[in-house]
């Protein structure tokens, strides 16, 4: 590959397990499309479809299907050393933990430039074989760019070599986002006089629906409030179990993976993120654009994005706590409203087009170091 003109756009492979309904998958079919729109030649190679094959297949990108019996499939590496071989990317970009390692190791034994995507923090890696994995094959990496300040503080000491880091937080198409209508009530099946509460993420430990329940119990049984619950994971049993044995069916829903999120989040009174932990938090960034009132967990990677004049935050322990949040953003929606707007300005600065600059300045970056070298 010769030296290219700095301005001119290059050629970039992005490695990713699956199109599933995750938040790195819709990040990366966004970025995907942009990229497109800057004159990159987009290649993906995944492993399995999802919810965004759609949206992915429309993004104008190139798509190698890669077969795989299981995750760790040998034949996934193999398979992956032939597409780089036959689309000779400029730069290839690996996403979750499959394609960290076997994507990772694919583009070391091509000799191409890559970029590993941390899209999480500290908290979502207990050491274990799968982390000290990703590590390893970490520091043969090109470059790393997390989605969020969380992400870049983990792995500031655990590089051994001297690998460019970059901070570049999750985007979105705010443009589509804001001309979305909200929910009917009849689509959302709740009454004229309820008000809808909204959780939207994966049931498993981080997300702290546990403590979301506990709350909903301690609500004024007088206020007519819905619960909604979109997603789905290794809780989903026990949540169900809990709702039942609990008295909450009345009041509490699971409804599984919800492909349309922005429509509700129009109609729900509140938007609830109790999370223990997150990186870039693609709902909270939706729930803003939307105009919605938030609650959210008092963390870091909440904290990075909103404030008390932006959001109602919370202590991730305390269900009483979450409970009176509620309450107050119902009996005083015009304070509620005051901080959703607030919320609404600042998330201008995450257009996906900007955000996908960001990406196309790193690779170039990056180029322009390997032909400097």
């Amino acid at each position: 590959m010769g030296i290219r003109d700095e301005v001119s756009a290059g050629k970039v492979l992005h490695c990713i397990p699956t199109m599933h309904g995750g938040g790195a998958e819709r990040q990366l079919v966004y970025l995907a499309t942009e990229l497109v729109r800057l004159e990159w030649e987009v290649h993906v190679a995944v492993m399995h479809r999802g919810t965004n094959w759609p949206r992915l297949e429309a993004s104008g990108t190139t798509i190698h299907e890669v077969p795989a019996k299981s995750s760790y499939d040998p034949r996934v590496f193999v398979q992956l050393r032939r597409i780089l071989r036959e689309v000779d990317p400029d730069i290839v970009q690996v996403w979750l933990l499959q394609m960290e390692i076997l994507g990772g190791l694919a583009a070391i034994s091509t000799r191409t430039p890559w970029v590993f995507s941390e899209r999480a923090s500290k908290d979502a890696y207990p050491l274990s074989v799968k982390t000290l994995g990703r590590r390893a094959v970490a520091q043969w990496a090109t470059a790393l760019v997390s989605n969020s300040t969380e992400g870049d503080t983990y792995w500031a000491p655990r590089l051994r070599r001297r690998i460019r880091r970059y901070v570049i937080p999750n985007g979105l198409p705010l443009g589509e986002i804001a001309e979305t209508r909200p929910a009917r009530p009849e689509e959302v099946v709740i009454g004229p006089d309820e008000s809808l509460v909204l959780f939207a993420g994966r049931l498993d430990p981080q997300k702290n629906v546990d403590t979301l329940l506990s709350a909903v119990k301690l609500v004024d049984v007088r206020r007519q409030v819905r619960v909604l619950c979109c997603g789905d994971g290794s809780l989903r049993a026990h949540l169900e179990r809990r709702i039942a044995t609990e008295g909450l069916r009345d009041r509490v829903r699971l409804v599984g993976f919800t492909k349309d999120l922005w429509p509700l989040m129009k109609r729900a009174t509140v938007f609830v993120s109790p999370s223990w932990f997150e990186g870039s938090p693609n709902v909270v960034l939706e729930a803003m654009a939307c105009g919605v009132p938030l609650i959210v967990s008092n963390i870091d990677s909440h904290r990075a994005l909103l404030d008390e004049t932006s959001a109602v935050l919370v202590d991730p322990r305390s269900a009483d706590q979450l409970a009176r949040a509620i309450e107050n953003v119902l009996e005083n929606p015009v304070e509620a409203a005051a901080r959703s707007q607030v919320a609404s300005v600042r998330i201008a600065q995450f257009g996906m087009n900007a955000i996908a600059r960001q990406y196309s300045d790193l690779y170039q970056e990056i180029l322009s170091g390997k032909a400097r070298s």
